[in-house]
C-alpha cells in the first residue's frame, strides 16, 4: 500500500515538474517569438522610417522645380547636394544630358540602424518669356512665297514637342501702319499678308485687314499687350519693368524703354562691330572674334559676309556664315543695315534677330544735308533664324529675286525654337517665369 502510494505522488510530481518544464519552454518560445515580431515590427519601422525620410529628401527637391525662382537656383549648381541630417537625408543631384537631372536620395531611421536609397531620372522645364512667334514685326511684312517659316518642332519628337511645348503661339505678329506710303527706292509694296494656313509655302502679299486675333496671323492693331519680361529680368544692365504700358515691340519684348539712354545702354554693354566706319574689315570677320561668353551682339550698318568665312554644308552648294550655336545662343541686333550676301552665300543666327532701324542724311540737289531721316525697308533675303527674329522696321521683305543672278540664291527662314531662346534668355538675365518637371517614365528604383 505504501509502495502504490509513494509510485503515485512519485507519478504526480514527475507529470506536474514535465508540465511545469512543458510550461516554461512554452513561455519561452512565447516570449522568443515575440521578441522576434517585436525585432521585426522595429525593422520594419525603421526601415519604413528611413524611406519616408529618403522620399523627403526627393520630395524636397522635386519641389524646387516646381518653383521658378528655386528651379534656377538649382539648375546653376549642378552638381549638388543637400544633406539633412535635422530630417535624416542627403539628396545628390546632377545633370545627366539636354534637360534631364538624375536625383539619388539617401535616407536613414532616427536611430541611424536603417537606410534606404531611392532614385529617378527627371525632365526638366524652365520657361521664360521669349517671343511667341517665329517673325514678329513693328511693321509691314511682304514675304515671298518661297520664305520657310516653321512654328517650331523641328527635330523632336511630337511627345518632346509638346512636353515643352515648344510650338509657338502665333506663325506671325504684326503691327501694320496703313498711312506708310511704299518706299520710292526699293520699290517696295508695304503690304500686310495673312496666311489661314499653317503651312509657309502658301503664304501670299495680298493685303489683308481685319480681325485676326483667333489666327496664326496677328495683326495687332498697334497693341502689344503685357511686357513679356518677368518681374526681375535684367536685359544689357537695365533692370525690365512690368508695368511698362509697351508702346512697341521692343518695350513689349524685354520690358525696356526704347528711349535713347537705353538703346546707348545697350549699344555700350554688347559685343559692338561698327560697319559705319570707313575701312572697317568685313563684318564677318570681325564676328570671328566672337566667344561663347558674348551673348549679345549689335551690329551698326550693313554687315557683308565673305565667302571666305562662310562654311559650306555636305548637302548644299550654298555656303552660309553662322553666329552662335544651340549650346551658345545669340541676341543680334542690327541697327541701320541687314547681312550682305554675295552669291550663293547666306547668314544664319541660332537665338535672336532684331532689326532696328537707323536714320541717315537728307541732301538737297546740291548735296547739302538737310536733315535726317529714319530708315523704312529692311531686306532679309538669304537670311536664316533659328529662334525668333523680330523687326521694328516699317516694311521688312525677304528680297528674293530668282531672276538676279548676282544676288544669293538662298531663301529667308524663320524657324521658332524655344528651347534655343529659353537658354538664350538665361544668358542674357531674363527671369524665369515659371518652371515644372515630368518623371521619366521607368527610372524609378528603390534599393
Amino acid at each position: 500500500m505504501y509502495s502504490m502510494k509513494r509510485e503515485k505522488g512519485f507519478a504526480v510530481l514527475t507529470s506536474a515538474l514535465l508540465l511545469s518544464i512543458a510550461g516554461i519552454a512554452f513561455t519561452a518560445n512565447m516570449a522568443s517569438t515575440q521578441l522576434i515580431d517585436n525585432q521585426i515590427v522595429a525593422n520594419y519601422y525603421r526601415n519604413n522610417e528611413a524611406f519616408i525620410n529618403a522620399e523627403s529628401g526627393m520630395n524636397f527637391v522635386l519641389s524646387k522645380l516646381t518653383d521658378s525662382a528655386l528651379a534656377t537656383q538649382l539648375l546653376s549648381t549642378l552638381p549638388t547636394e543637400y544633406p539633412d541630417d535635422a530630417h535624416h537625408y542627403r539628396v545628390e543631384v546632377k545633370q545627366i544630358d539636354g534637360n534631364t537631372l538624375q536625383i539619388i536620395s539617401y535616407g536613414t531611421s532616427v536611430d541611424g540602424s536603417a537606410h534606404r536609397t531611392i532614385q529617378l531620372e527627371a525632365n526638366y522645364l524652365v520657361n521664360r518669356n521669349p517671343p511667341v512667334a517665329p517673325l514678329s514685326s513693328n511693321g509691314k511684312l511682304n514675304i515671298d512665297s518661297t520664305a520657310n517659316l516653321n512654328d517650331g518642332c523641328e527635330g523632336l519628337t511630337a511627345a518632346d514637342c509638346i512636353s515643352d511645348g515648344n510650338i509657338s503661339a502665333y506663325m506671325i505678329i504684326s503691327n501694320p501702319d496703313d498711312s506708310v506710303v511704299p518706299d520710292p527706292v526699293n520699290e517696295v509694296d508695304l503690304l500686310c499678308f495673312a496666311n489661314d494656313s499653317l503651312d509657309a509655302n502658301n503664304i501670299s502679299t495680298d493685303a489683308y485687314y481685319g480681325d485676326h486675333s483667333n489666327e496664326r496671323v496677328v495683326d495687332n492693331k498697334g497693341d502689344w499687350g503685357d511686357v513679356l519680361a518677368p518681374e526681375g529680368s535684367v536685359f544689357f544692365g537695365i533692370a525690365s519693368d512690368s508695368n511698362l504700358d509697351p508702346g512697341s515691340l521692343f518695350e513689349a519684348t524685354f520690358g525696356i524703354e526704347k528711349n535713347e539712354s537705353n538703346m546707348s545702354t545697350l549699344e555700350n554693354y554688347a559685343l559692338l562691330v561698327d560697319m559705319t566706319i570707313n575701312g572697317a574689315l568685313s563684318c564677318s570677320e570681325q564676328l570671328q572674334r566672337v566667344t561663347e561668353d558674348d551673348v549679345v551682339i549689335y551690329i551698326k550698318g550693313d554687315c557683308d559676309i565673305s565667302q571666305a568665312d562662310a562654311s559650306k554644308s555636305a548637302s548644299s552648294e550654298n555656303k552660309r556664315f553662322t553666329i552662335g550655336s544651340v549650346e551658345n545662343p545669340k541676341m543680334v541686333f542690327i541697327e541701320g543695315g541687314t547681312f550682305i550676301n554675295q552669291p550663293n552665300t547666306g547668314a544664319s543666327v541660332v537665338g535672336l534677330l532684331y532689326f532696328l532701324p537707323g536714320e541717315h542724311n537728307v541732301v538737297d540737289a546740291d548735296g547739302n544735308i538737310i536733315g535726317t531721316e529714319e530708315d523704312l525697308s529692311v531686306d532679309m533675303g538669304g537670311i536664316r533664324v533659328n529662334g525668333a527674329l523680330l523687326t521694328e522696321y516699317k516694311c521688312s521683305h525677304d528680297g528674293y529675286d530668282k531672276t538676279d543672278k548676282n544676288g544669293t540664291k538662298q531663301h529667308f527662314s524663320a524657324r521658332y525654337d524655344k528651347t534655343v531662346l529659353n537658354d538664350l534668355y538665361e544668358d542674357a538675365g531674363g527671369a524665369a517665369a515659371s518652371s515644372n518637371y515630368s518623371i521619366k517614365s521607368g527610372t524609378w528604383r528603390d534599393f
